[in-house]
């Protein structure tokens, strides 16, 4: 009891406390804020383990101090850099303490007929999955990517890019890898808010255990202002995949799709829908994982310093040279106060279930979380 009081104690001085910088600006151009966020949750399930000796439960003190860096306010190259640690602290089972980094940035370049956005990141995590259940798995995941477009004409435009992400495990019984991929668009105005796309997307991946995976993604699709309150993007196609660098690797092909779309119901209430359909690879061998997702939220002012947030998520994954198929499904609801222009708090409710061929893959999970945010 003794350390639980210690921690919510210097917990509520760095919250009242810590973020009290003056802010800065940099040239005309610049700005700097501090960042961070001190809160605590209850998790029922820290582990996402089946019932049995590995379901614990416990209360997390997070505290997540950082920095952000918003530059080119008048200019055409605009962007922004974050950085930040968070601290987590388990108040019964010490032993999944940790400290990880994050780094991000993201910069934007537009006039009239070019748009060149680039972004990177590197994330240190430590925690469960839903396909990597009853244990936390510590990794990191950097990523790095440009993309630009082109108008020819008034409805006319081409678009390309390239991206890489590199997936490291700090651990045993988990396979890295690494994952290129460069899209190439076209797209067409249909109405000066519609526009209409074809394209190619090639993907290579490269798993640490040898496997490799070429994809192909043939798609066309949508994007824009598709009526005066429904907006967003989305493609549909064909996705052909070959695989190499083991006996065992299987071809694989078939229908993928992704997109989003946000409606706004009123000025005060918008929500999102966002559906995938595409291939990945498994994390403890490197298979082929077929992913199909689903997801609803909606978000509303309920007042000028209230919101509330609600939303639900589905997604099925079918494990390749395993008679295993997981069916996925979390909802979450939560409301934020905001204190002023510099302070909020948050709070939410999540609820996680996974269904599995495979039972020790099935888990339930409630996690009830209280924050303090500021960004000064």
């Amino acid at each position: 009891m003794k350390h639980i009081v210690r921690n919510l104690i210097v917990l509520g001085c760095v919250g009242s406390s810590a973020w009290a910088a003056p802010f800065l600006a940099i040239g005309d151009n610049a700005e700097l804020f501090l960042t961070g966020s001190a809160g605590i949750r209850y998790d029922d399930n820290i582990l996402l383990a089946p019932s049995g000796p590995n379901k614990m439960s416990d209360g997390i003190l997070q505290f997540v101090p950082g920095i952000e860096l918003d530059f080119g306010k008048d200019s055409a190259i605009k962007g922004m850099f974050t950085a930040s640690e968070t601290l987590s602290q388990y108040l019964d089972h010490d032993e999944f303490n940790t400290q990880l980094a994050s780094v991000a940035f993201k910069a934007n370049y537009d006039n009239e007929k070019t748009s060149v956005a680039t972004y990177g990141s590197y994330h240190q995590l430590d925690q469960n999955t839903y396909a990597a259940n009853g244990t936390s798995v510590r990794r990191d995941v950097s990523t790095l990517g440009v993309n630009g477009e082109y108008a020819v004409s008034q409805k006319t435009s081409f678009g390309a890019g390239f991206s890489f992400s590199r997936t490291e495990y700090l651990q045993n019984g988990y396979t890295g890898e690494k994952d290129y991929s460069v899209p190439l668009n076209a797209y067409y105005a249909i109405t000066p808010k519609v526009d209409l796309s074809a394209g190619l997307t090639y993907t290579r991946s490269d798993v640490d255990n040898g496997l490799s995976y070429d994809d192909y993604y043939y798609n066309i699709g949508a994007r824009g202002e598709f009526t005066p309150k429904l907006t967003g993007n989305f493609s549909i196609g064909f996705d052909d995949r070959s695989a190499s660098g083991s006996p065992t690797a299987q071809d694989n092909s078939g229908l993928s799709f992704h997109g989003g779309l946000s409606y706004l119901y009123s000025p005060k209430t918008t929500f999102t829908f966002n559906a995938d359909k595409g291939f990945t690879n498994s994390a403890a061998s490197g298979s082929t994982q077929k992913n199909l997702s689903f997801s609803l939220g909606g978000q509303t002012q309920i007042a000028p310093d209230w919101k509330a947030n609600a939303g639900i998520t589905y997604r099925q994954i079918e494990y390749q040279g395993l008679a295993r198929t997981d069916d996925y499904v979390e909802g979450t609801i939560g409301a934020t106060y905001i204190i002023n222009a510099n302070f909020s708090v948050n709070g939410s409710y999540i609820y996680r279930e996974n269904t599995s061929d495979a039972a020790s893959a099935e888990f339930k999970n409630n996690v009830v979380a209280l924050s303090v945010s500021a960004r000064y």
